[in-house]
């Protein structure tokens, strides 16, 4: 199972510290660098001075060295080495080349002016590091001037001299070595470190979510708070929240009307069946009353009738909530209206239809809209008194058509009936007395209207007179 806490807690992890672990690596390795370097330049500085010792007139080259101030190159006690070469033979070389079997420092390559180094094994059998160079021994002044040459005309003359100083490189390796360690335990820290870091921060990150999820397991349809608090919640939570909030609310609201529905089905199906209960008591008691046998079939016939409308009109509900995707096809609307109104209009009632005479034209479901269409005008029929006039008016709203169904109310209606019409079996009348009307026919045009994509609303004018509105 995917775990957001544990990707998180991964990811941040491995990203900052392939972070720190670059950031240190590179420092290693410019540390690393820089004391290399130097380590050179203190070669290249201590080479250049023993070299300023060598001096040059005209009759010889001298080397003026002092070992009592130097004296890493004369004893035991972790000695360099230097060795001066002129004219292709050896010239000075310390004496601490002398303690050894190998008293010799290799010799190079190089131009005039130039210096090279090089990683050997000192005669003492440490690892060293050695500069090379060749030179021109520097010339005194003084006797230039008694020979009244410049420096370059007396550099012509000049035989230049190859110098190696070589010293160990044990104590460099070490301070590399230690570095490296350091780098190394530090990386390892680091990394320790940032996992407990990202683990204690995802962690403090991620409570409000168990909050969140705490709180939500303590709500169901029954409780009296039926929302999570979001007082607390941090700012990228509450689009969620208020989404679930909401949710939980339509959901105890279907609830709610679902329990209803429960009870008035229960309510509607247990009248006829009483009552066939009661004629069968009746027809077992009295067998031989020819009064009650001659209308019990009729009257089974009707409480028959009457429970096979309710289940018919319950499954036509429950046909209308459906997800099935319904056909659509091209309809003349006016014609269906035609249609239904000779249908639907047994007793010759008034009717006043409002068209366009080029006739209107949706693209919808067929069998959906003609059922939304009886039940209106059933309806209206229906509730209309005696001879009052209904009205059809068909108009166009940009791309929408719209037909208003209106008619005088017969029972007096308040902006509260109005706001339950679409409910599911609720009938003006609380007693149910009708045997007719069930309270699922405008809950079945709602229902349509939403699978279709249309809107339908009521409205109630002053004149008592009831406009059904709808929009395809």
């Amino acid at each position: 199972m995917n775990s957001i806490k544990k990707k998180l807690s991964r990811y941040l992890s491995i990203s900052i510290s392939i972070l720190l672990v670059s950031i240190l690596l590179a420092t290693d390795i410019s540390v690393d660098t820089w004391i290399s370097s130097e380590f050179d330049r203190a070669m290249t500085n201590k080479a250049s001075l023993l070299e300023t010792l060598v001096e040059e007139d005209e009759e010889e080259v001298d080397f003026d060295f002092a070992g009592e101030f130097m004296p890493e190159f004369e004893g035991k006690n972790n000695p360099e080495y230097y060795q001066l070469w002129h004219k292709n033979k050896v010239f000075e070389k310390s004496d601490t080349l002398e303690l050894f079997e190998i008293n010799e420092l290799p010799r190079l390559t190089v131009n005039l002016g130039e210096s090279k180094f090089k990683n050997i094994t000192l005669p003492d059998g440490r690892s060293g590091r050695m500069i090379f160079t060749k030179f021109l021994p520097q010339i005194d002044s003084d006797v230039r001037e008694e020979l009244g040459i410049t420096r370059a005309e007396f550099a012509k003359t000049q035989q230049p001299m190859e110098f190696a100083y070589a010293l160990s490189t044990e104590e460099l390796n070490y301070i590399l070595w230690y570095v490296d360690i350091i780098f190394i335990l530090v990386s390892l820290l680091a990394v320790f470190t940032t996992r407990q870091i990202v683990s204690v921060v995802v962690d403090k990150s991620l409570k409000p979510i168990d909050n969140f999820n705490s709180q939500l397991g303590m709500i169901n349809l029954n409780s009296e708070q039926l929302q999570v608090p979001t007082d607390h919640l941090p700012v990228e939570l509450l689009p969620t929240a208020n989404a679930v909030n909401q949710f939980i609310i339509e959901t105890h609201e279907l609830y709610k009307r679902e329990k209803r529905v429960t009870s008035d089905i229960a309510h509607e199906l247990k009248t006829p069946i009483a009552e066939l209960l009661s004629l069968s008591e009746v027809a077992i008691k009295f067998p031989h009353e020819k009064q009650i046998t001659s209308q019990l079939a009729t009257d089974v016939q009707q409480i028959s009738t009457r429970l096979k409308n309710i289940v018919n009109g319950i499954l036509l509900l429950q046909k209308s909530s459906t997800t099935t995707e319904l056909e659509k096809s091209d309809i003349n609307l006016v014609q269906l209206i035609e249609d239904t109104l000779k249908r639907e209009n047994q007793n010759n009632s008034e009717i006043s239809f409002i068209k366009n005479p080029n006739g209107h034209r949706v693209k919808t479901n067929r069998v959906a809209l003609d059922t939304i269409l009886s039940n209106l005008i059933n309806n209206a029929f229906f509730y209309s008194p005696d001879n009052s006039p209904l009205t059809i008016e068909i108009s166009e709203d940009k791309d929408n058509s719209i037909v208003r169904i209106s008619n005088i109310c017969a029972n007096g209606c308040s902006e509260e009936d109005l706001n339950r019409f679409f409910e599911p079996l609720w009938q003006q009348d609380s007693s149910r007395t009708s045997t007719q009307r069930y309270g699922l026919g405008l809950a079945i045009v709602k229902s349509y209207c939403e699978k279709l994509g249309a809107s339908i609303s009521v409205s109630l004018s002053s004149n008592k007179q009831i406009t059904f509105t709808l929009v395809i």
